[in-house]
């Protein structure tokens, strides 16, 4: 018998790429803001209740380092308490809980990759609430999965996230992008972080926190410059430094990761390729 699952935040950039992996195999129930309000927790309880999952899912999160700043409340909510409804829930109903969390746990102390046995070290407000958010998912939760992820590329409906928001730029008749050359991680594409999840599940891994995450680190500076190569885009991308541009918040500004636990991904830049193949293949059919 197939298992049911509910995507909670399905048409998000992580939703919209574990809707695709999941249609197959699973009884897929999609859930978007549309259908509920996550700091809602009557709604979200009578939500799962009514579902009676067997595996939930849950992508939805207050996202960004300064918009967490400019609302904590609202960050608290949706990236700490809401998941502690979650693995309280997931203890009562009897369902598997897969949460994910950011490699903005971490602070940049160590020059190196960060893996799950490192410590987590917040240094600012998005930071400390996914933690706890994590911290609350290991105590009450009897069978959860946390995977923390880095900056993300991949298709996505918003433009809420780096990529698109350079993508919005160049649109918007922009022939030249300043990006900082100063900001390490390990991007990765959506669909691999998804098809990686899939397989945690699907082999019975230990629970716990896993690292996912394409091999390899760069800045945001190469990342774009690889984008903007494989589209063929008309744009030259100059590279600056975080510090030239406004920010609220302390930056996390070396946060690549991998994981002790699982086998390397495919390195990141093949992964770019087949997202910039499958923007061409998007863009043709439209």
């Amino acid at each position: 018998m197939e298992k049911k699952v509910l995507l909670l935040g399905s048409t998000g950039k992580v939703g919209t790429a574990c809707a695709e992996i999941f249609k197959e195999g699973y009884v897929l129930v999609g859930k978007n803001s549309q259908d509920f309000d996550a700091v809602n927790f009557d709604q979200v309880r009578t939500l799962l209740e009514l579902e009676k999952p067997d595996i939930v899912i849950n992508t939805v999160a207050f996202l960004g380092i300064d918009p967490s700043e400019k609302k904590p409340v609202k960050a608290f909510q949706l990236n700490a308490l809401y998941p502690q409804l979650l693995a309280q829930l997931s203890a009562e109903l009897g369902f598997v809980l897969v949460h994910f969390s950011t490699d903005g746990v971490f602070d940049d102390q160590k020059n190196d990759f960060y893996v799950e046995s490192d410590m987590p070290r917040p240094l600012n407000v998005y930071g400390a609430t996914k933690y706890c958010g994590d911290c609350f998912i290991q105590s009450l939760a009897k069978e959860y999965y946390v995977f923390r992820i880095p900056t993300l590329f991949g298709e996505s409906p918003k433009n809420d996230q780096f990529v698109e928001k350079m993508f919005q730029k160049i649109q918007d008749g922009a022939s030249t992008l300043r990006i900082a050359g100063d900001v390490i991680s390990s991007p990765s594409y959506s669909k691999d972080i998804a098809a990686r999840v899939c397989q945690v599940i699907e082999t019975n891994q230990p629970w716990g926190i896993y690292h996912v995450a394409n091999e390899g680190k760069t800045s945001l500076y190469e990342l774009m410059q690889e984008i903007v190569k494989n589209l063929g885009m008309d744009v030259v991308i100059e590279k600056a430094s975080f510090n030239d541009f406004p920010y609220v918040a302390r930056k996390n500004t070396n946060t690549p990761i991998t994981s002790e636990k699982l086998e390397p991904m495919r390195p990141w830049t093949d992964a770019v390729k087949d997202y910039c193949d499958s923007l061409k293949i998007l863009k043709s059919v439209k």
